[in-house]
């Protein structure tokens, strides 16, 4: 996997993914929902208590992941579909004929096999998520929180 400052490579089952950075109001308004939805996600969290690892990423074994998880039921669909829209619409997949867009600004699949497979697509929204959010929360604990989160067995880099 590589990182660049505006993009980043993803392997996810095998396929290469490259992730982009949303523009300035995307990330801005990105930021403002996601904050707000994981806000009362991490109400019960003790940060003094959490250790960090040698990567700045928490160890999570102590944290109720599906506790925090199941507050995910109150996310309306249209929250839903507009974080997922606009995480799909900056990945694109490493193709023989080139990068492909994963999702296009329409909404309609650029890469159609994509469609119906939901655990490839979460774990590119995770992915998204945490590599354009993390860098406004840099030396926070919820940074270190993100890449934890990232790095349990479902959003593992290779799945």
């Amino acid at each position: 996997m590589k990182n660049y400052e505006n993009c980043k490579e993803v392997e996810i089952k095998g396929r290469k993914f490259v992730i982009r950075k949303f523009d300035a109001r995307t990330g801005s308004f990105m930021l403002i929902k996601v904050t707000g939805l994981i806000a009362p996600l991490l109400k019960g969290l003790d940060l003094k208590k959490m250790k960090a690892k040698e990567d700045g990423a928490f160890d999570l074994g102590d944290i109720d992941i599906a506790g925090i998880v199941s507050g995910l039921s109150s996310l309306t669909e249209q929250d839903f579909d507009y974080v997922y829209n606009k995480c799909l619409q900056v990945c694109f997949e490493n193709l023989p004929a080139g990068p492909t867009r994963v999702m296009n600004p329409d909404g309609y699949f650029g890469v159609s096999e994509l469609a119906e497979d939901s655990a490839t697509t979460l774990a590119l929204v995770a992915h998204v998520l945490v590599f354009n959010m993390t860098s406004f929360f840099s030396g926070s604990p919820l940074a270190g929180i993100l890449r934890g989160l990232l790095s349990t067995k479902s959003f593992t880099a290779k799945m």
